[in-house]
């Protein structure tokens, strides 16, 4: 069997440059993304994970995050 008798399947682009749509607007720099969003009121959120992997934590001390200007909550979770 030779590559030219190789039988056709459904998927043509395998293989293949796939054009992609969204490549213009993001080497141009005119893509929008997710952070570009800014509404009335919005806050942002951040996430602070243990250094340690599988470390059991006894207790955090949050009110340095509290008393900082512009924090409106500080989560953290149940035991």
């Amino acid at each position: 069997m030779t590559v030219t008798d190789t039988p056709k399947t459904e998927y043509t682009w395998i293989g293949k440059d796939v054009k992609r749509r969204e490549d213009p607007a993001l080497l141009t720099g005119s893509a929008v993304y997710t952070n570009d969003f800014k509404l009335p009121g919005m806050l942002h959120a951040a996430v602070l994970r243990s250094p340690y992997a599988h470390a059991k934590i006894t207790r955090i001390d949050t009110s340095a995050a509290k008393n900082l200007p512009g924090v409106h909550a500080v989560l953290t979770a149940p035991r």
